[in-house]
């Protein structure tokens, strides 16, 4: 029982350290690298230090179903995990790999998870002929998200309870206050952007390249017009990527069930932190999420009061866009661009339709290898049919579908069953909600960016996902078990 509850506490530790540190990785590197001009070995892996975690919870996974594989001596690993919240559930995945995977919820998901990776490798080594650490890159922004979401959802089904939501609770309060310090960031942004060199950002670089200092400020016309809001991200398009993602987390969280005043702060509070980062796609994204929420989860009587907040806000939006609509909407830098790289994108696509063009063609990885010509096609579902073909394509679009069943799943069954379903999988439902109306959100900026490359964004994103999901399910299964108790009696 102790040695359980010591283990519980080290992995709890090792989240918190995971979200934390992703949270502020560019400012620090930043600070760390340019200018205290650090740059050792030391360094290079501690920036990595994120998928060292990941990793390490691997091979911890990997050794607590060695431990209790068939026929192995019991020991502190042999503890069912569960059973230390007291509740004695009978735990239906069993001990040993096999006869947890017989039962694993994600069972379908791992599996078409793999089988993506497999296909992916032999595309890529013996048709495109890739070298092995290309394809590495390349993987490995494009599927360590789902990776994230199954290694963090088998930590929770085995060792987390009930008190581990605080994970995802804190890492939503913590929000709160980043709100309020996005907005002071960009006030200094637009008054004194040279106040930020004491971090070693640089005023006069306008585009942020390796190598070199970040700029100091980002703007709407590449080097002109209004300075855009990235705080303590790398871009602008990092910042509002963040803002989308966790906004339903923070509506579930933050927002519902407050008083009006409340509502009307912090709902204000990030609606303006979205639109200082002048970005179209997380403006219509945001309200299409915001839509969303308020049908979804507010009761038809309250949603007058739910658009007395909402309206403002919209026409704070409207006035910002019209009068600001040659730096913001006729962005000629921005319309070209776009338009030009969807265009070549689908013209290389049309050329190797089957097999794609090769893992290392399109961003990011393209970005990150010296001998190869950095390509980026704006929109990462023409990335995707880009780099792997047709069958990656099918595979990686099944995955990120999943994830919005489950979550729609939740939905349904918070709303259509009956009354004695618990206040914690009420709870945990809503949360699950939430994080599917952030993939939805991310889902639909795929279309103009590559929203789920972004390290900062979707590693918290999935491994929090993946906690609530754990949770919900774990009290599934005790609601279940406590329905069948008292129908024995």
């Amino acid at each position: 029982m102790e040695a359980s509850n010591k283990l519980i506490k080290t992995l709890t530790l090792v989240a918190k350290i995971f979200f934390i540190g992703l949270l502020l990785q560019f400012f620090f590197q930043t600070l760390v690298t340019y200018r205290l001009g650090l740059t050792w070995a030391f360094w290079k892996v501690f920036w990595m230090r994120k998928e060292i975690i990941i990793i390490w919870l691997i091979g911890f996974l990997g050794r607590y179903f060695w431990k209790n594989r068939i026929g192995a001596q019991t020991s502190e690993w042999s503890l069912t995990p569960i059973s230390i919240y007291g509740n004695n559930l009978n735990f239906p995945y069993g001990k040993n790999l096999k006869e947890f995977f017989e039962k694993f919820p994600l069972k379908n998901f791992v599996r078409v998870f793999l089988a993506t990776i497999v296909v992916s490798f032999l595309v890529s080594v013996f048709i495109n002929h890739t070298w092995i650490e290309t394809w590495i890159m390349s993987i490995r922004y494009s599927m360590i998200g789902f990776l994230i979401f199954i290694v963090f959802f088998t930590v929770t089904i085995l060792f987390f309870g009930a008190r581990e939501i605080n994970l995802v609770k804190r890492y939503s309060r913590l929000m709160k206050t980043l709100l309020v310090w996005s907005l002071i960031w960009r006030g200094i942004l637009w008054l004194i952007p040279n106040a930020l060199k004491f971090a070693w950002y640089n005023q006069y670089n306008y585009e942020w390249d390796v190598g070199i200092a970040p700029p100091a400020a980002y703007y709407t016309q590449f080097d002109s017009g209004y300075a855009r809001n990235q705080f303590l991200f790398e871009r602008p398009i990092s910042r509002w990527f963040f803002l989308i993602a966790f906004w339903p987390l923070f509506f579930m969280l933050c927002f519902k069930n407050r008083s009006l005043k409340d509502k009307i702060l912090r709902g204000s509070l990030y609606g303006v932190a979205i639109m200082s980062t002048f970005s179209r796609a997380a403006w219509g994204v945001w309200i299409i999420q915001t839509i969303i929420l308020v049908l979804l989860q507010f009761p038809r009587k309250y949603w007058k009061m739910a658009l007395r907040w909402f309206i403002p806000l919209l026409v704070v939006f409207g006035g910002v866009t019209y009068f600001g609509q040659k730096q913001i909407i006729t962005r000629e830098f921005s319309n070209t661009g776009h338009f030009r790289l969807v265009v070549e994108a689908l013209q290389k696509i049309w050329e190797r339709p089957l097999w794609g063009q090769g893992a290392w063609t399109a961003w990011p990885a393209s970005h990150q290898i010296e001998w190869i010509k950095a390509y980026n096609p704006e929109n990462q579902y023409l990335q995707i049919r880009l780099e792997y073909g047709f069958l990656w394509f099918i595979g990686r679009l099944f995955l990120y579908g999943y994830l919005h069943q489950i979550a729609y799943k939740a939905y349904e069954e918070e709303k259509n069953t009956d009354n004695k379903i618990t206040k914690k999988k009420k709870m945990y439902g809503a949360i699950v909600f939430a994080f599917g109306v952030g993939i939805l959100g991310l889902s639909i900026e795929w279309l103009v960016l590559q929203s789920f490359v972004d390290r900062m964004i979707v590693y918290p994103f999935m491994a929090l996902f993946a906690i609530a999901y754990g949770l919900y399910v774990k009290e599934s299964l005790s609601h279940k078990q406590s329905i069948h108790k008292e129908e024995i009696r």
